[in-house]
């Protein structure tokens, strides 16, 4: 992603420049970005310093940034730094499977998908200004989904935190298992034959196809965004060279 959002950025400010591009293709998808680091901070109880939404003047070459502190005795927001990294992924994601539900009229979850439907003929056809909107939001969000040197290196508490929480769970599980098998092994029977299927098992198939559904669209998104930056940086590239040549 970040790959194809640098291609794209680079054709597009070579065929309009820099501060045309900038203002086009990068205001709406920063927006997107930083606002979702502050929702997540606010979600988790981190508090927001400094916000900067958009700066195209900016020396780093950073268009935006969020500045913000948290208590790291607090396992919950250290968990949450996690979530504040990948904020631009989920709320990118959102904004894509969003747009194509309104504009197309379809709940993308595979690049199929839109490929099926772009193959549509007749009056049910989707209208093109419907896919040039989608275009551009696509162009425009997805070029920014991408997550910055500073975005993965503030996840590290939580991603350490949170593996904590897992070996122990983990572990805790397996001792359980191992007490209730050895020690007391008609309650263990009687767990396994009645609470299991019945209560535990249920739950856990439930979570686990949620999560898949999430997981694909998410999936679907994230591809969606690889495929159109890449189209659009190499039909940018096209006209460049159509505008040379015409020179």
């Amino acid at each position: 992603m970040h790959w194809s959002a640098q291609f794209l950025a680079r054709q597009s400010s070579q065929l309009f420049g820099r501060r045309l591009q900038l203002y086009l293709f990068g205001l709406p998808g920063t927006i997107v970005h930083e606002g979702s680091h502050v929702i997540a901070c606010l979600l988790f109880g981190h508090r927001v310093d400094r916000v900067k939404w958009f700066d195209p003047q900016a020396v780093d070459g950073a268009l935006g940034s969020v500045e913000h502190s948290y208590d790291a005795s607090s396992a919950y927001q250290r968990v949450g730094t996690i979530v504040i990294g990948i904020a631009p992924l989920l709320a990118g994601a959102a904004v894509l499977l969003l747009a194509a539900r309104l504009l197309l009229e379809v709940p993308v979850v595979r690049l199929t998908d839109l490929a099926d439907l772009a193959d549509m003929a007749g009056p049910t056809a989707v209208p093109l200004w419907r896919w040039t909107l989608f275009a551009y939001a696509s162009l425009s969000v997805g070029g920014s989904m991408h997550l910055s040197a500073s975005d993965v290196r503030g996840m590290w508490r939580g991603v350490l935190t949170l593996s904590i929480w897992l070996v122990a769970a983990l572990l805790l599980s397996l001792a359980l298992w191992w007490v209730l098998s050895h020690v007391a092994p008609k309650v263990w029977l009687t767990v396994w034959l009645t609470v299991w299927p019945t209560h535990v098992a249920p739950v856990l198939q439930q979570a686990a196809s949620g999560f898949a559904r999430a997981s694909d669209a998410l999936s679907g998104a994230l591809l969606l965004s690889v495929a159109v930056n890449v189209a659009g940086a190499v039909l940018l590239f096209a006209v460049r060279r159509l505008v040379r040549v015409a020179r």
